[in-house]
């Protein structure tokens, strides 16, 4: 996607008249309006590399001439249209050949990589919640709290280290009806809460640290195994946590920014390269969260927040690329995961005097080393534009 144009004279320019000229003349294009100097502009975007000098030379001309009557051909659509008068389905019935820019959701077609991530998403999240009981484990005196997850989650979450294959067997054994009533434990019982106190497992270094310094006789250096499942050979768990999602709320508002964001990438690197970039930023973002906050986190924010900060450095790097982001959705952005983390170490702070007994539930580790790792790779030419070269 490349940028043709930047039209603040609409007196004697019409942006609206000039894409639809570019539109008779097979060249797919957008108009988009920003705010400049106190009003506003509209810049013209052309969505393939090989009409790009065409539409230049074109738009030359429109503006040595701009009441050619070639172009005003075009005024009454682009007069409707700016009125609010004119509709993508009169568009079709009085032009087919002029085919609406914007998509649902995307100012890019949707490409085989996002559409297979969505698929992916939706259909975990339905068979997940077909699986699910409880989410909260009861409370159990000696055994660490954690969720209770469906068996698929427990195939594709991070990792899922033995102690919690322990705290199920125990949960089956060992009921929160039983806990209610008050009932003495079998001896089974009492041995696998014995097992599970000699068995290590890493929780994260927050909640170490956080140990430490509540209880200094608690060694803040871990000896125990790390990254069971995938030193078992389950790789994929490096992955697919970006594709579980907890509730309805956390997969509308990852899937909404994946899709603005996404389709947008997608549709200037190609697919393989698309994926590419999703796939370091995943890897980095998740191993990041695992090492600070432990296995149990979910969701596409990560590479999200890591799509953003690509499309941030692509913007400063080459800014004729087209990326669409304002910098308002930035700040946003920029706001929301700084504030996540301040509000954290504040959490952080008041749990270490005995004032909190919970945090919150979010991954700031994986959105900071998402916007890290993403913003890099926006900066290699390895992930720039690259023109079409016609035969």
């Amino acid at each position: 996607m490349r940028l043709i144009c930047t039209i603040k004279d609409k007196e004697h320019e019409n942006p609206y008249e000039f894409s639809y000229f570019l539109s008779s003349e097979g060249i797919e294009n957008e108009c988009e309006e920003v705010s400049s100097d106190g009003g506003y502009a509209c810049r013209i975007w052309v969505y393939e590399e090989d009409d790009f000098n065409k539409a230049l030379e074109l738009y030359k001309d429109y503006q040595q001439n701009p009441d050619d009557p070639r172009y005003r051909a075009h005024s009454l659509k682009a007069d409707r249209l700016q009125k609010g008068k004119f509709s993508p389905k009169t568009l079709v019935e009085e032009k087919q050949d002029i085919k609406p820019p914007r998509r649902f959701l995307s100012t890019a077609p949707y490409g085989p990589v996002s559409i297979l991530i969505l698929i992916a998403v939706f259909a975990l999240f339905i068979l997940s919640q077909i699986q699910h009981g409880v989410r909260s484990a009861p409370k159990i005196p000696g055994v660490i709290q954690a969720p209770v997850l469906a068996p698929l989650e427990k195939t594709l979450i991070y990792d899922y280290p033995y102690y919690f294959v322990l705290r199920d067997q125990l949960l089956n054994e060992y009921t929160e009806q039983d806990l209610e009533e008050q009932k003495s434990p079998s001896r089974k019982t009492v041995g696998l809460i014995q097992q599970m106190q000699r068995t290590p497992v890493w929780i994260g270094f927050y909640d170490r640290f956080l140990m430490h310094l509540q209880q200094p006789d608690i060694p803040l250096i871990y000896h125990g195994p790390l990254f069971e499942k995938i030193r078992q050979g389950q790789v994929w768990r490096l992955l697919t946590p970006i594709l579980l999602h907890i509730d309805l709320l956390h997969i509308f508002f990852n899937v909404l920014w994946f899709i603005l964001l996404g389709n947008q990438i997608e549709f200037r690197l190609g697919w393989w390269r698309y994926l590419l970039l999703i796939v370091i930023t995943s890897i980095f973002s998740n191993t990041g969260q695992y090492l600070m906050g432990g296995p149990f986190f979910m969701g596409l924010s990560g590479v999200v927040v890591g799509m953003a900060a690509f499309i941030w450095a692509r913007q400063q790097l080459a800014p004729w690329e087209g990326y669409l982001l304002h910098r308002f959705t930035l700040v946003f952005l920029g706001i929301f995961v700084l504030g996540m983390f301040l509000l954290q170490m504040i959490l952080f702070v008041m749990q270490i005097v005995g004032a909190l007994r919970w945090t919150i539930g979010i991954a700031n580790t994986a959105h900071l080393v998402g916007a890290l790792v993403g913003y890099l790779l926006g900066r290699l030419r390895f992930f720039a534009i690259r023109p079409k070269i016609s035969k």
